[in-house]
């Protein structure tokens, strides 16, 4: 017994994969970096060439898809999985 707990600490350890990043599309994490940088939907509109409302509309993904309830929350994760532009 002691042998097998032995050798399960010493195997390596899949990183584990966080779920709910997964499930934003790549514009969505794209958008997300924006956030991350205080830039504001114009802003990332102008950078993405992209429609103001669009934008928008990613956002409101983002938060739906991370469970957060701002923009805020929003920029905060994205710094803390590194997402954010240098």
């Amino acid at each position: 017994m002691t042998a097998k707990l032995v050798a399960r600490l010493r195997a390596p350890v899949a990183a584990p994969r966080n779920l709910e990043l997964d499930s934003l599309t790549p514009r969505e994490r794209e958008t997300l970096s924006y956030l991350a940088s205080g830039a504001s939907n114009k802003e990332i509109a102008r950078a993405l060439d992209l429609a103001e409302s669009t934008i928008k509309v990613h956002v409101q993904n983002i938060l739906r898809k991370l469970s957060l309830s701002s923009r805020v929350q929003a920029a905060v994760y994205a710094v803390e999985h590194g997402l954010d532009k240098a």
